[in-house]
């Protein structure tokens, strides 16, 4: 009978560590979208602020240097950089498509024998920028 305590014992503690790991990544994760939305509707918002383009109501095309920019002014703003370890981003544009890219790694709160210390993680977004 003790070896089926110990046995289950051995098994629930496993289970709690590995529930306690992943909630860990999935709610980095989450904020981790989170912050790649507000980046990628700055940088949307901005450029759209920026351009107006009249004539044929198509859309203007938009500069991927300025989408950087204001990407890079927003992950200032809200110091993404000290709430992500490891931090890694890219903004790029495609056409009228603002993207985007975020990286980072999670330290996992259990690390038993064996598993890895941590977990990268990415999020990425994207937005159109219909300007007329």
């Amino acid at each position: 009978m003790t070896v089926l305590i110990v046995g289950f014992a051995a098994v629930v503690l496993l289970m709690v560590v590995v529930v306690t790991d992943i909630s860990k990544v999935f709610l980095v994760r989450r904020d981790l979208d989170s912050t790649a939305d507000g980046a990628v509707l700055a940088a949307a918002n901005g450029l759209a602020a920026v351009y107006a383009q009249t004539g044929d109501g198509g859309n203007a095309q938009l500069d991927p240097d300025e989408a950087r920019r204001l990407a890079a002014d927003y992950l200032d703003t809200v110091s993404a950089s000290e709430r992500f370890d490891g931090l890694d981003w890219s903004a790029e544009v495609t056409g009228t498509t603002v993207t985007v890219e975020l990286t980072s790694s999670v330290e996992l709160p259990f690390t038993p024998p064996g598993w890895q210390e941590s977990a990268d993680i990415a999020s990425s977004a994207s937005a159109v920028v219909p300007v007329r």
